[in-house]
């Protein structure tokens, strides 16, 4: 009788609750819902994208892999507000984003591989990193919601900048 109730609540759940939710009006849609399309949308590319050296696909590898944890972890923290568990990811990946511009045209020097658009995507996510930290540590849902969606937006557009597409 138990797992009954349960099915009819789950399809009370899948079918008529989402319906509610479409016949809200657009003015009750939250702030954040333009940075989130914008967030998930392609960007605009007119040129194909500038693949990275081997040398430089070798730097990011594991990096990345660190990035995708981080920012799969911060999403759950988002989802409940757990600001503090919000901050601390953003501090994370704010402190994680620190490659140095090369000093020289010196080939020796490992980051001379990346490109200065690379960096500047990097300067865009940290500075974005730090403002969802500041806004958890405030206690402020929407600028945690606003922040999250530059940053991952910063992410897309460094994807879209660098990695070939599929």
């Amino acid at each position: 009788m138990g797992g009954t109730a349960f099915v009819g609540l789950s399809i009370f759940a899948v079918f008529l609750l989402p319906a509610s939710c479409a016949g809200q009006e657009a003015a009750h849609q939250p702030p954040q819902q333009a940075q989130l399309a914008q967030a998930i949308s392609t960007p605009e590319r007119h040129d194909p994208p500038e693949p990275l050296s081997p040398a430089a696909r070798t730097i990011l590898r594991e990096r990345m892999a660190f990035h995708a944890r981080d920012m799969g972890e911060l999403v759950s923290a988002i989802m409940l507000l757990k600001y503090s568990e919000i901050a601390q990811r953003a501090d994370a990946i704010a402190a994680d984003v620190n490659l140095a511009r090369p000093l020289t045209g010196d080939a020796t020097e490992l980051n001379s591989s990346l490109p200065e658009k690379f960096f500047v995507r990097q300067d865009d996510l940290r500075a974005a990193a730090r403002l969802l930290g500041d806004a958890a540590r405030n206690l402020e849902p929407d600028r945690v919601a606003n922040a999250y969606g530059r940053l991952s937006e910063g992410c897309v557009r460094c994807h879209a900048d660098h990695r070939p597409r599929n």
